[in-house]
């Protein structure tokens, strides 16, 4: 979505979707037709071996791939079989890359030893998919090779059955600078998470808060002005239901071109990521918690522990509020903070913490504060806090 991460199609279809391993020779007999062998031959050079594909068929600019096979040689257990594969407004860059209007894939499944997923359907339109040389050389364009991306249909497993399923997943680059994503946005619709089948400490907190099933969604959308080196995200929000949902916003200052190309070529580490954010300014941020349940869940549960009747052990965490809060030592904070979660706590609706300073504050600022007077934080950021607003 944001210029952060630059997305690359080919890669996400080869790696994300298949997440095989291996890069033998090209193992497939070409079709004859342009436009499916650029395509075949791309996958065939990320993380998969293509096994073998049936009917390919062409009418107008669309080419259609039939019963597609991607296996791994390492691994006898891992395939991929896609049932329908089109290519429409396919043409061949003097670069070898492959432009598309659209892709459209149906009825994909990943089989592995450990579980897999399947997709009913995933479409993407404006595709500029990397020369199958330049993902072998690991010299992909760094540009998104899509516009629009749409998977419908999802479902997740492991070894023992199906443990979650996706309705929709959405994504899409409203504006580009040269290479770069400057506007964009994205949805997951429908997550259902089965709290049962997940193995681990947060699950089992989930089901004693008695939760069998979590359904989930997910939006963002920001835009980035290469200009003004500013980045605006207006939310960010995950909603589960019948729990809470939680949003997030804020505005960057600082966020240059070469700050944008440093983090691209940052391949993931987080020291030098935080290097190039140093010159990057607050400002402003939003945090909001809407209650659905889960507050009042987890206050019955914890007042359980205690022995305590649920307004008995809330009174008695209210009451202990000034003492904690004192670290802030600032009095004015103090009040409100307490007045806010006491509010909060005693009728669980919203709570709202917002920072507005009135000059950006670089991050650099920041961590230093965060490092040695902590208690600074909710000053330099004038942080303030609301409840049930």
């Amino acid at each position: 979505m944001m210029p952060f991460r630059s997305h690359r199609f080919a890669a996400g279809l080869a790696a994300s979707l298949i997440t095989l391993q291996g890069l033998p020779a090209l193992a497939f007999d070409p079709s004859g037709n342009d436009v499916a062998d650029a395509f075949l031959e791309l996958l065939d050079s990320e993380e998969g071996t293509v096994e073998s594909y049936g009917a390919v068929t062409t009418a107008t600019d669309a080419v259609s791939i039939k019963d597609l096979v991607i296996t791994n040689d390492e691994n006898a257990d891992a395939r991929v079989t896609i049932g329908s594969t089109t290519l429409t407004g396919g043409a061949l860059q003097d670069n070898g890359r492959l432009k598309l209007s659209s892709l459209d894939l149906e009825n994909l499944e990943l089989a592995a030893d450990d579980g897999g997923m399947s997709l009913k359907n995933l479409k993407a339109t404006g595709l500029l998919l990397p020369s199958a040389a330049e993902v072998k050389a690991d010299k992909a364009p760094v540009n998104p090779s899509y516009s629009t991306l749409e998977i419908n249909g999802i479902a997740i497993r492991d070894e023992d059955g199906q443990i979650a399923d996706v309705e929709k997943i959405t994504s899409s680059i409203d504006a580009m600078d040269g290479d770069l994503p400057t506007a964009g946005s994205f949805t997951v619709s429908g997550a259902k998470i089965d709290v049962d089948e997940i193995e681990t400490s947060e699950s089992k907190s989930l089901s004693e808060l008695g939760y069998k099933m979590l359904t989930v969604d997910l939006s963002g959308s920001g835009k980035w002005d290469p200009e003004t080196a500013t980045i605006s995200v207006p939310e960010l929000k995950i909603n589960a239901q019948q729990a809470a949902s939680l949003s997030l916003s804020f505005s960057l200052g600082g966020v240059t071109r070469d700050v944008v190309m440093q983090l691209n070529q940052s391949s993931g580490d987080p020291k030098e990521a935080m290097t190039a954010l140093q010159a990057v300014t607050v400002q402003k941020l939003g945090i909001r918690l809407d209650d659905d349940s889960l507050t009042g869940r987890i206050l019955d549960v914890e007042a359980q522990k205690a022995g305590l009747e649920t307004p008995v052990y809330v009174e008695r965490l209210t009451g202990s509020l000034p003492l904690m809060l004192g670290l802030l030592q600032n009095k004015e904070l103090q009040d409100k903070v307490e007045q806010a979660v006491t509010q909060f706590l005693t009728t669980p609706d919203s709570l709202e913490i917002n920072a507005a300073p009135g000059v950006p504050v670089p991050v650099a600022q920041i961590m230093g504060t965060a490092m040695f007077a902590p208690h600074m934080i909710p000053q330099i950021l004038s942080i303030s806090i609301a409840a049930n607003e």
